[in-house]
C-alpha cells in the first residue's frame, strides 16, 4: 500500500516476482520518411506494439488503449507500478539519437491544416491521468503530409484551471510527413517536440480550440503527453541500458497508461529497426 520507499523495496519486488520485462520492436515501413534533427512520434510506427494513427472523430478529445502501447502488464490490484530499467539498441544510423518515453493521455485528431478559422474542440473526454495537468505537454503530430510553413496558436486550460492562449508556435518550413512532430525542425522557433505554452503554465488540462495563423496544409493532431524518461543510443548496434532506480528517477506508471516513444532522429528511419525492453516492478 505504501509504494516504493527505497532500493530494498525494488529488490524485494523482484525477488517476490512482482516484476515484468516487456520487449518492443519498431519496424518503420519504407514510406516512413523522416528528416534529420526532427522529432518523430514512434507510436505511429508498428510491429510490437501495433501502430496507431490517432483515428477518432475530428477535434473530439479521445484516449488511447493502454494495452495497445508498450506492454506494461496488467494494472496491479493494489500498490503502485514503476519503470525500473530500460534498454534500447538499433543497427539503423537514423536511430542513433535521443529517445523519450511518454504516457499518452489525450489527443485531438484531424486539425484542418488548410483552414485559418478557429477550430473548437470537444472535451467530453478528459485527462485519465495527471488530471491536474501539471507536467502535461502538447505535441503537434502530422497525420497527412503538410506543405510546410505556417504558424498556429491554441487556447487551453492550464495546470491551475486558468484559461490561456499559447504563444505563436511555428510549423516546419518544409513539408512534413505523417508521424513527424511539426514544431521540431531545428531551424524553427522552439525547435523541440513540445509546443510553447503561455508564461507561467506548468502544463495543460485540456485544449479548447486551435487556430492556424498561417495554414501549413495537411492534417495534424494535438496530443497531450506526460514525459517519463529519457535515453540515448550513442553507437550503431550497441545497446544502452539505464537503471532508473539507481538514478532515483523511476517514474510511476499509472493504471491504464499508454506508453510509447518519441525519437529525435538523425535521418530517415524508413525500413529501419529499433529494439528495446522495459522492466517494471510493482509494490505490495
Amino acid at each position: 500500500m505504501l509504494g516504493f520507499r527505497d532500493y530494498r523495496d525494488f529488490a524485494r519486488a523482484a525477488s517476490e516476482g512482482r516484476t515484468l520485462r516487456a520487449s518492443f520492436l519498431k519496424l518503420p515501413a519504407a514510406s516512413t520518411i523522416t528528416t534529420s534533427g526532427w522529432w518523430v512520434d514512434l507510436s505511429m510506427v508498428g510491429r510490437q506494439p501495433v501502430a496507431q494513427y490517432y483515428a477518432a472523430a475530428p477535434l473530439l478529445a479521445a484516449q488511447l488503449n493502454g494495452m495497445e502501447g508498450i506492454f506494461r502488464g496488467v494494472d496491479p490490484l493494489d500498490g503502485e507500478k514503476r519503470l525500473s530499467r530500460w534498454w534500447l539498441v538499433s543497427p539503423t544510423a537514423a536511430f542513433v539519437c535521443r529517445f523519450m518515453l511518454c504516457d499518452y493521455l489525450l489527443f485531438y485528431p484531424f486539425v484542418d491544416g488548410d483552414s485559418t478559422d478557429e477550430q473548437p474542440t470537444d472535451n467530453t473526454v478528459t485527462l485519465p491521468r495527471y488530471t491536474d495537468g501539471d507536467g502535461v505537454m502538447v505535441m503537434a503530430v502530422g497525420q497527412a503530409t503538410t506543405t510546410g510553413g505556417g504558424t498556429f496558436t491554441f487556447s487551453y486550460v492550464d495546470h491551475d484551471g486558468n484559461a490561456q492562449t499559447s504563444p505563436v508556435n511555428t510549423f516546419s518550413t518544409t513539408a512534413a510527413n505523417p508521424a513527424s512532430i511539426l514544431t521540431s525542425q531545428p531551424a524553427t522557433l522552439g525547435g523541440g517536440p513540445f509546443c510553447r505554452l503561455a508564461s507561467g503554465s506548468r502544463g495543460v488540462r485540456s485544449i479548447t480550440s486551435i487556430t492556424n495563423v498561417s495554414a501549413p496544409g495537411g492534417l495534424f493532431a494535438l496530443v497531450l503527453v506526460r514525459p517519463l524518461a529519457d535515453i540515448a543510443i550513442r553507437e550503431l548496434s550497441t545497446p544502452n541500458e539505464i537503471s532508473l532506480v539507481e538514478l532515483n528517477a523511476a517514474p510511476r506508471i499509472y493504471d491504464g497508461a499508454y506508453l510509447n516513444l518519441l525519437a529525435n532522429v538523425q535521418g530517415s528511419i524508413a525500413s529501419g529497426l529499433l529494439m528495446g525492453h522495459a522492466v517494471f516492478n510493482w509494490s505490495d
